[in-house]
């Protein structure tokens, strides 16, 4: 497993939920009309709308599958320590992390730790998979 296949895998699941994203403030900007703009309350609403929409797409597919379509089209899987599908609690912690550390967490693995920040925070890994299925 190399780092360029976690990087990949990310860069597809971004892609994805930038589909989410834009399908899912349909409804927000809607409901919020015109003066979405200008209402800093709306602004930061929607941002938390936005962040609630990354939380279920992210944590669902780690907690069903371990793969997200990204990880699953580059053959990996995040498990925890012990080879399992994570807990909703491991999703939540590593959730938290990548919500506030994403740029930070890349660091040691581009210098050679096989292991993301916020994985050994959460206390999980990705690994390759031969059979995503």
């Amino acid at each position: 497993m190399t780092a360029w296949k976690i990087l990949f895998a990310q860069l597809y699941d971004l892609l994805l939920l930038l589909a989410v994203w834009f399908v899912g403030a349909i409804p927000y900007v809607v409901w919020q009309g015109g003066n979405f703009e200008s209402d800093p309350f709306a602004n930061l609403g929607f941002q938390l709308y936005i962040i609630a929409l990354t939380y279920v797409y992210l944590t669902y597919f780690w907690t069903q599958s371990g793969q997200t379509p990204g990880l699953r089209t580059w053959k990996l899987q995040l498990l925890d320590q012990d080879h399992y599908i994570i807990s909703r609690h491991r999703a939540n912690i590593r959730f938290l992390m990548v919500l506030t550390i994403a740029p930070i967490g890349w660091i040691g693995l581009l210098f050679g730790s096989r292991q993301l920040l916020q994985d050994r925070w959460a206390q999980t890994k990705i690994i390759s998979v031969s059979n995503p299925d």
